[in-house]
């Protein structure tokens, strides 16, 4: 996959502003580092497939940073309380409407994306030889949030 994937961090990071502040009634986004290593914490993840190759979208957080996404996705109070099955299927709404954005801001670069279905993990995903992770970051209001970009190494054909 031969893309400037600096830049589609930079669009994940967008599309989630858009939500964050939209969808979850939240004050901003704030990205605070960007690495190459996925932190150990749940997250929704999202598969995109198109004529450049694969990628995967995510959003992470800890296990009270998730249930606070989805009470924002939900318009629940913040003493509010759900399952973890709903929080897990809260957040994985959350990346899909997070990937609608995020390829139309790839539209004139990667176009068509197909989605894939959203899948809730527990831990952190690890590079590889052929896997590169690149990571943002920061908090989404006051949740402690990391933005999660997983794609093929350059010259690799993983």
């Amino acid at each position: 996959m031969s893309v400037d994937l600096a830049s589609w961090l930079a669009d994940l990071e967008g599309a989630f502003q858009e939500v964050a502040t939209s969808a979850l009634a939240l004050d901003g986004v704030e990205v605070a580092s960007r690495h190459e290593v996925a932190p150990a914490l749940h997250g929704a993840y999202l598969g995109l497939v198109g004529p450049a190759g694969a990628v995967q979208i995510g959003i992470a957080s800890s296990p009270e940073g998730c249930l606070a996404l989805a009470r924002g996705l939900m318009g629940m109070g913040p003493g509010e309380t759900m399952p973890d099955a709903e929080v897990a299927d809260a957040v994985c709404e959350i990346i899909n409407i997070v990937a609608g954005g995020f390829k139309t801001r790839l539209r004139d670069r990667a176009s068509p994306l197909q989605m894939g279905l959203p899948v809730f993990i527990r831990g952190a995903i690890q590079s590889t030889e052929r896997i590169a992770v690149q990571v943002a970051e920061g908090k989404a209001g006051a949740i402690p949030i990391a933005l999660i970009l997983v794609h093929p190494r350059q010259g690799s054909e993983a």
